[in-house]
């Protein structure tokens, strides 16, 4: 079932506390009219705020949280947590860091759940979804309650919420977690994103094992430099406690600076293909439907059909292994989970097509938005192909730039034909977005076409494929939306390519 997150992630259900239980928390270095008030939920968004609420004026990149201070008073906050006075007709603590400051207060305020819950966390640029899917299969088989957050939905309890970010708010992880605890769920596995762990989202998560994927560009016009971005990286290792467990890529270089961050007490456990693994794959039988392997684990080996296409997936397979054994799991039912395991929806998901001409146009949609991913997933359908390899994408309005024309440089080594439109163009202008990736096709043996709407392009690829030929729409995966300058209007690049389908079937649609 699916269902809309309540305004501060759970109802309360967490009885009335006391102002003074935070202080003694939050340790503010000052406190303004004092007064020991009930405590009804946590906020930091004016919006949220019901009656009760502890509000926490936290500073943005672009807001500052103090702003709306007044407003959520008004609107019925008991209190205000801020980083400097506030001149407010309620009690006011302040802090040195407010996003610190939430998260530890989420983490008193529902009781420290995962303290009661083994959580897995999941953080690399490229595969966490699909590896966080693949853990929750394998804990599923070992008859565990699962809960997973993640990129896609958050999902625990029979319940089903849509995510709005790969990792939720402080608030919502520990209440989500607290549910989950007190549904007698055993683990939750969670998609851990650099922007979570730079603002301390995740602070105070006791994580019983950590899996590192991998590291390429990607988010650097938030962290700036890749040096940066792989320190935000390397946080969620940094805060494993003694007892926990390190999974990492061993055919990563950047795994290197994620063990340098263990701890002692920590286990380390490494997965790849290097024959140094502890968990590996030998004898690789790639397939259009899947791929044969021999995946090697500490106390034996098995033969394994995977479902899911690709090398990066033997990876996301590995990953997962290696994480479910960290946390108990049985060899045997890990590899008969992964044997069981179906795509993850939008990551190298295969559209339905009738029986027909259009059945022989084999058509995937993926979630691939940087160079690295793009590369890998235009790299493993162009060796697998009959024919030719064609490829609808875009990049996102409002993100990092230097990331564009490596992305088509990496579409043109592998793809016959690209199709240049949008992806999500936010507040830019598509065609000048199409000009910076455009730069990345210079010299590219492929033949490629700028087709601004993505609905026409999709369909554009599909009427120019041969029987034969593959077609790949990167970029959106799971998405069923397209965000622009002043809207944000319903698409789904899945929806999109089957109707084209239909439309070629139908001998509607022409070249």
């Amino acid at each position: 079932m699916t269902e809309v997150a309540y305004p501060s992630g759970l109802p309360s259900g967490q009885g009335l506390v006391h102002l003074r239980e935070f202080r003694d928390c939050l340790q503010p270095r000052e406190v303004l009219r004092w007064r020991d008030v009930s405590v009804d939920g946590l906020c930091f968004h004016s919006g949220e705020v019901r009656a009760g609420s502890l509000f926490f004026a936290i500073r943005g990149a672009k807001n500052d949280g103090s702003l709306y201070a007044q407003q959520a008073v008004a609107r019925g906050a008991a209190a205000v947590v801020a980083e400097e006075p506030l001149s407010l007709p309620v009690p006011v603590l302040v802090v040195a860091n407010a996003r610190e400051a939430l998260a530890d207060a989420a983490r008193y305020y529902y009781r420290d759940p995962s303290r009661a819950v083994s959580v897995i966390g999941i953080t690399g640029t490229n595969g966490k979804t699909t590896t966080a899917h693949l853990v929750r299969a394998c804990l599923q088989a070992d008859r565990r309650q699962v809960g997973l957050l993640g990129t896609i939905a958050y999902e625990f309890g029979g319940r089903r919420i849509p995510a709005t970010n790969t990792t939720p708010d402080p608030i919502r992880i520990q209440g989500y977690l607290r549910e989950m605890a007190d549904r007698f769920a055993s683990a939750c596995v969670m998609e851990v994103s650099s922007h979570s762990l730079d603002q301390d989202r995740v602070r105070g998560v006791h994580f019983a094992s950590a899996v590192f994927t991998n590291l390429t560009q990607d988010h650097l016009d938030y962290h700036g430099t890749m040096a940066a971005y792989q320190k935000a990286k390397a946080r969620l290792f940094t805060s494993l406690q003694s007892g926990a467990a390190a999974v990492l890529n061993r055919d990563d270089a950047a795994s290197v600076a994620m063990a340098e961050e263990v701890q002692r007490g920590v286990r380390t456990i490494w997965y790849g293909l290097s024959p140094e693994a502890d968990v590996r794959a030998e004898n690789l039988r790639l397939g259009p439907d899947g791929t044969r392997f021999t995946m090697v684990m500490p106390n034996g080996r098995v033969e394994i059909f995977l479902r899911l296409v690709g090398l990066h997936n033997v990876h996301n397979a590995l990953a997962a292994a290696a994480a479910a054994l960290s946390i108990g799991t049985s060899e045997l039912t890990v590899a008969s989970a992964l044997e069981d395991a179906r795509a993850v929806p939008g990551r190298l998901e295969q559209v339905d097509t009738a029986v027909g001409s259009s059945a022989r146009v084999r058509t995937f949609v993926d979630y691939a938005h940087t160079p690295d991913a793009l590369e890998k997933v235009c790299g493993t359908l162009a060796e697998l192909a009959e024919g030719r390899l064609h490829v609808v994408f875009g990049c996102g309005g409002d993100r990092d730039r230097s990331k564009r024309a490596p992305m088509a440089a990496a579409v043109a080594r592998h793809a016959h034909v690209a199709y240049l439109t949008s992806d999500n163009p936010r507040s830019e202008d598509p065609e000048a977005i199409l000009d910076d990736v455009e730069k990345g096709l210079a010299g590219a043996p492929c033949q490629w076409t700028r087709v601004v709407d993505r609905a026409e392009a999709i369909r554009a690829a599909v009427a120019a494929a041969q029987p034969g030929d593959t077609v790949l729409v990167a970029g959106k995966g799971h998405e069923t939306y397209q965000v622009f300058k002043d809207s944000v209007v319903p698409f789904d690049d899945r929806l999109e390519a089957a109707r084209a389908l239909a439309a070629r079937e139908a001998g509607w649609l022409h070249r």
